[in-house]
């Protein structure tokens, strides 16, 4: 798709709001325990490591990135593995706790790691994919994205002709780590991306079969302070859809 030229009246403003983002691309190939994926069986030393929900059920296990693999994003560690998991639930653990386990140093010898997910038939039924897949990125800059506040604030009164030329310029649709959310219906009321950074965004995707519902998608929504802190405890995820 061709991105229209940015309106004149708009781009001092928008070129205020870049920020560089890795946008996420998955391929059907096996990976290695400490690598980036969705899906499969994330990095374990031991199966006592795999994380259990406040309802007793193994979690499901979204994602694992390795942070040395992809582009450098301010505030974000730049080695170590990121680990997503969310309630085992047929909602996708909307209503439940979800933990990302930040894990700063890792194992490169696959003999003393688990090498296949000890709870993916526990689970399996409730994932929002069909397909594991190996993770790679491509980084790209982003404008304000067009769900979030300060878009809607700034462009409410606009032409028709120029929101849809915002829109296609302004998309942060697509998985991906950094930059500017994508939300299906609506921001969080808590959300303003000066204090908040989207630590990881899975979309709709035909390789692993990925969606939420009805064409939707899921977001994990850090502080930045919490962020610079290697604090992930408190990480917000919400996912939407049609």
């Amino acid at each position: 798709m061709k991105i229209p030229k940015i309106p004149a009246a708009y781009e001092d403003y928008l070129k205020s709001t870049v920020k560089p983002s890795n946008r996420i691309k998955f391929t059907l190939k096996k990976t290695k325990p400490w690598e980036s994926k969705l899906g499969g069986c994330p990095y374990l030393e031991s199966r006592e490591q795999y994380p259990i929900g406040k309802n007793g059920k193994p979690m499901m296990f979204f994602a694992q990135i390795n942070l040395a693999e992809m582009p450098l994003l301010p505030d974000f560690p730049q080695e170590g593995l990121l680990q997503f998991y969310v309630e085992n639930d047929e909602c996708y653990g909307l209503d439940g706790a979800c933990i990302v386990k930040y894990i700063p140093e890792y194992k490169k010898d696959e003999k003393s790691l688990v090498k296949e997910n000890p709870y993916s038939d526990d689970y399996e039924e409730n994932l929002p994919f069909t397909d594991d897949c190996k993770i790679a990125f491509v980084q790209e800059e982003k404008f304000v994205g067009t769900t979030c506040p300060e878009f809607e604030q700034k462009f409410g009164d606009v032409s028709e002709k120029e929101m849809d030329i915002l829109y296609k310029i302004c998309n942060a649709d697509e998985s991906r780590i950094g930059g500017y959310p994508y939300f299906v219906q609506s921001a969080p009321a808590y959300y303003n991306s000066s204090e908040y950074t989207l630590l990881l965004q899975l979309d709709v995707d035909d390789t692993s079969g990925l969606m939420f519902g009805d064409s939707g998608n899921c977001t994990f929504i850090i502080s930045r302070k919490d962020l610079l802190a290697r604090d992930f405890s408190k990480v917000e995820y919400d996912w939407q859809c049609c």
